[in-house]
């Protein structure tokens, strides 16, 4: 009987002392645009309550089907974006929730089907003047933004960069449904292709293996792959203007199984350059500024390295006795947030 208190006295205390983990949280806005009350979840970067960085600002992601790919995304954007060796800055996550799909992420009206659709025009909308407005006043956001959609979420985001390719920065499509109203998008590309101007947005493309990893390819399997098939054929044939795009087909993975490495391999490739070599870097701190130049010309963007980054080195540079470069490393930090009281006292 003792022993059996013990026991529960143990338990309460470790539960007691158990701490929840949170991601996110969920936020809500009256659309006038949509006529409707929106839901969507945010995640903000580890260090965005830490108050040493209190002036940093981030880049956006907002993605499609928010319920479904939050989690994961986060995870990825946490792990990519973490330690001595980042693949890629650390991002506000913005995931809105669906409450009508169909209607709001397809680009005309098929009367022959049997739900709503063709919706996408006031979708956009109220993304980009309702929703993004919304999160630029309440976070520290930097003009930056990715737009992640797959399947009609992919169409949807497809959409958007042909109309106005400067709404995002960068688009990370995932196997989108191009079949869609027989291939109305495709056919816009094709009539348009040699007049976008894509104003140095980023697109990576991945594509999954629609019909081969299938026994018996349906109608609509076939559809699905000679739509993608087509758009990507065009955009070989004529370079699009400005445009650095990436394409990858993912041969083991089908139209459901392909998001999880998109999204590694999408943001790993939006940032490519971002990765510098440590070791290298307190050794010989102008990499930073070199490494980062480059990046930007790339992205089209002028990204700086971000202030808990330039943090972490600076403690590795005082650690492997590289005492110079660490004042180096934390003037380059004081130059980009000079109001910050936190830096000048770091290595007095």
């Amino acid at each position: 009987m003792r022993n059996i208190i013990v026991f529960a006295f143990c338990l309460m205390s470790f539960l007691s002392q158990a701490q929840k983990i949170e991601i996110g949280e969920v936020k809500t806005i009256q659309s006038k645009i949509l006529d409707e009350e929106r839901e969507y979840l945010v995640s903000l970067p580890e260090n965005y309550s830490n108050k040493n960085f209190a002036n940093q600002k981030y880049p956006v992601i907002y993605l499609l089907d928010g319920e479904k790919f939050f989690n994961v995304t986060t995870g990825i954007v946490q792990k990519l974006s973490d330690g001595y060796y980042p693949l890629m800055p650390e991002c506000i996550i913005v995931a809105i929730k669906n409450t009508n799909r169909s209607r709001d992420l397809t680009p005309t009206k098929v009367t022959s089907l049997s739900y709503e659709n063709g919706g996408s025009k006031k979708f956009e909308s109220f993304i980009t003047e309702e929703l993004i407005t919304k999160v630029n006043q309440t976070y520290r956001t930097l003009d930056y933004k990715i737009l992640i959609g797959h399947s009609f979420g992919g169409l949807f985001a497809f959409n958007t960069l042909l109309k106005n390719p400067s709404e995002f920065n960068a688009y990370l499509i995932i196997d989108p449904s191009l079949w869609w109203d027989d291939n109305v998008l495709v056919k816009k590309l094709e009539s348009n292709l040699e007049t976008i101007d894509f104003k140095g947005s980023t697109l990576f493309f991945a594509n999954a293996n629609s019909k081969g990893n299938q026994k018996d390819p349906s109608k609509q399997h076939f559809a699905h792959f000679e739509a993608k098939r087509k758009a990507l054929q065009l955009m070989e044939v004529t370079a699009p203007k400005n445009l650095n795009y990436h394409v990858k087909f993912f041969n083991d993975e089908d139209h459901g199984s392909v998001v999880l490495p998109s999204l590694i391999d999408g943001l790993r490739t939006i940032f490519n350059g971002f990765r510098i070599n440590v070791k290298e870097l307190v050794k010989n701190p102008s990499i930073l500024e070199t490494q980062y130049n480059l990046l930007s010309k790339n992205i089209g963007f002028n990204l700086k390295p971000q202030g808990a980054y330039i943090d972490r080195v600076v403690d590795l540079a005082i650690k492997l006795k590289e005492k110079e470069n660490a004042i180096i490393l934390n003037t380059i930090h004081q130059k980009q947030d000079p109001d910050n009281v936190y830096l000048k006292e770091k290595l007095d």
